[in-house]
């Protein structure tokens, strides 16, 4: 479960095919800025919603703020059956992209 080192040109081609940008960060931090098109589930409540709201076959890239909570946001869909969750770390690698 290694994080990802991806280029907005990665992130961008997989999320034009389908994939879904997932912040797990709060929904304060979220309405402060997020990346675009992401959805917000913040990992408090992701065991809960995440069958509610994700896809179990859909591609899924995961970040928070500086990639803790997204490895914590990994091992619990991985755990719930999700099984193409990409950890692509926290927000700064990623605030440029457009």
């Amino acid at each position: 479960m290694n994080k990802a080192n991806l280029t907005c040109d990665d992130i961008r081609q997989t999320l034009n095919a389908g994939a879904t940008l997932l912040d797990v960060r709060t929904t304060d931090e979220f309405n402060n800025g997020a990346l675009p098109d992401a959805k917000n589930i913040p990992l408090s409540i992701l065991p809960l919603l995440a069958h509610e709201h994700l896809d179990k076959n859909e591609r899924l890239f995961i970040y928070c703020r500086s990639g803790g909570r997204a490895i914590m946001a990994e091992k619990i869909l991985t755990g719930l059956g999700f099984n193409n969750v990409t950890n692509i770390g926290g927000i700064h690698l990623y605030q440029h992209c457009h």
